[in-house]
């Protein structure tokens, strides 16, 4: 019994060297609207691995709340995700809660740095927003990173930068998590065990977003950013509201499971993994080998369900959208006013 546990601690020390790794020297994931030319994101891989570009400067904001009898002023801030244009999710949170005006500021291929930017420039900056108003109730609801997702801990220093900004300036944050990603014809971030890696990106992007790592466990090499880098965390830093859309209604968990055998070949194979699982005994070795090569014949269970699809296996349809603002909605605060269908409620189950 003692080598048993023993044997599973070791297991599990091992899977935590895999997930403590630190960023990589990696190129952001760059998302473009259905309808790029081939090389810009487009098309049905649903991206590439290009940098991020840096934001344009933006000209001064003009836009305004405008319904005085609304006290809660909302402004949503995503990449793509958030920017569709057919019945987002921003526009279900409007007409769902009674007290509630919402501006979405979302916008296409922002990373997690150009969308804290975009916050500080229409936000902040915006002269016809007045944060201190004592007559209305100011919220971020934030669901970004995923154009950043392969610098899990470079996106989450930002998210936190934008987090504490918003609180400092009187708004409180709704964080939305990242919706499931991921196809098996992705063969550039999914396929075999590429996709162990895509994975654990997303998740340590979803973990914080949802208040779950420590500083440390989020921040890695940009723990420094923090005044006091090894104190827990300020509720300044961390949403007032996290939920989690990854493990949710939207993912496949019917989805078939990928043949474990060829998974761990590959495994046995790889230099990389061999050099991780040196130090343990064969026994333990074995053991690990099973775990991760059956963690990644489960991959497709954490891909967005196809009937959610829209243009390609990133970008949610309409019913995705509903179905977003359906898991959301009974958590946003009761001064909102929402009155909230049920989970899956109009949202067919092969809808395209």
């Amino acid at each position: 019994m003692a080598s048993s546990l023993a044997r599973r601690g070791l297991v599990a020390l091992g899977m935590l060297m895999l997930l403590a790794t630190p960023d990589q020297a990696a190129q952001a994931l760059t998302i473009a609207p259905p309808g790029a030319p081939p090389g810009d994101g487009g098309g049905t891989d649903g991206g590439t691995l290009e940098p991020a570009p840096e934001p344009e400067p933006e000209p001064p904001p003009t836009w305004r709340f405008r319904h005085a009898d609304k006290p809660v002023k909302v402004v949503v801030l995503a990449g793509s995700v958030g920017a569709w244009q057919r019945d987002p999710y921003a526009q279900h949170f409007e007409n769902w809660c009674s007290n509630v005006e919402v501006e979405n500021l979302s916008i296409t291929g922002y990373g997690a740095f150009q969308l804290r930017q975009r916050f500080m420039d229409q936000v902040v900056a915006n002269g016809y927003v007045n944060l201190r108003d004592p007559a209305s109730e100011y919220w971020l609801v934030f669901q970004g990173g995923l154009n950043s997702v392969a610098m899990p801990e470079k996106t989450n220093k930002e998210i936190r930068q934008l987090f504490m900004s918003a609180h400092q300036r009187n708004m409180k944050v709704v964080a939305l998590s990242l919706t499931p990603w991921g196809e098996e014809s992705d063969s550039k971030r999914w396929k075999g065990l590429e996709g162990l890696t895509y994975q654990r990106y997303t998740q340590k992007i979803v973990d914080f977003e949802l208040g779950r790592l420590t500083p440390e466990q989020a921040l890695g090499r940009y723990l420094d950013a923090r005044d006091q880098p090894d104190a827990a965390w300020d509720p300044a830093e961390l949403a007032d509201i996290g939920v989690d859309l990854y493990d949710s209604a939207l993912r496949d968990r019917d989805a078939p499971l990928r043949e474990i055998e060829p998974l761990r070949r590959e495994l046995e194979r790889s230099k990389a993994w061999k050099q991780r699982f040196a130090e343990l005994d064969e026994t333990t070795r074995e053991l690990a080998l099973d775990e991760f090569a059956q963690r990644a014949a489960e991959l497709p269970r954490w891909f967005m369900r196809k009937e959610l699809h829209s243009f390609d296996d990133i970008h949610p349809n309409e019913h995705g959208h509903r179905l977003i603002a359906q898991i959301a909605c009974p958590q946003l605060p009761s001064s909102w006013g929402c009155s909230c269908p049920a989970v899956g409620a109009d949202v067919p189950a092969g809808a395209e």
